[in-house]
């Protein structure tokens, strides 16, 4: 046995711990980067959807999801993209706002629909205080401003977004 074999093993036995996720070589260890904690205070934006969705149904998560982060989104007239500049950039920062996609399909979040009754397809505003949802607001209205001009889809969506940020 010469003497790179127990330096070949002790390695591939490294390897292989590493590979099996029981030691990270990263040394996660010596980050020191507080984890950030959750604002007792808060408004989370869903979009409430079906596993299968339409067009229509995709345009309004992407039309949702511009007006709260801000982003690009395609005109459905025009076919042109245009920039939605994002309007809570700071209230995102801090993590007093945040989006989320949610797909009610999934068994999960299918009480999100009796939560806040409704049906599936909706983006719906929700206030949240110490971890208990305070007030919400369905935005039914995305579907008749769906295929109006962009502009006022997303200044419906702000508008109540805005009027549930101003108590944070």
């Amino acid at each position: 046995m010469s003497n790179q074999s127990p330096r070949t093993i002790l390695l591939l036995l490294v390897f292989l711990v590493c590979s099996m996720g029981l030691i990270n070589p990263t040394f996660a260890a010596s980050d020191t980067t507080p984890a950030k904690a959750t604002p007792s205070h808060q408004i989370q934006v869903y979009y409430l959807h079906n596993t299968f969705r339409c067009f229509s149904c995709n345009h309004i998560g992407e039309l949702t999801k511009a007006a709260v982060l801000g982003g690009k989104v395609e005109n459905e007239q025009t076919g042109e993209e245009s920039t939605i500049a994002p309007a809570f950039k700071d209230l995102i920062d801090q993590g007093k706002l945040s989006f989320s996609e949610i797909n009610v399909d999934n068994a999960e979040n299918h009480h999100l629909l009796a939560d806040f009754h409704t049906r599936s397809k909706f983006p719906v505003v929700v206030e949240i205080k110490g971890g208990k949802i305070v007030q919400y607001k369905v935005l039914n209205e995305v579907w008749k401003l769906l295929h109006g001009p962009q502009d006022k889809f997303i200044s419906y969506v702000q508008e109540n977004v805005k009027e549930y940020c101003k108590g944070l």
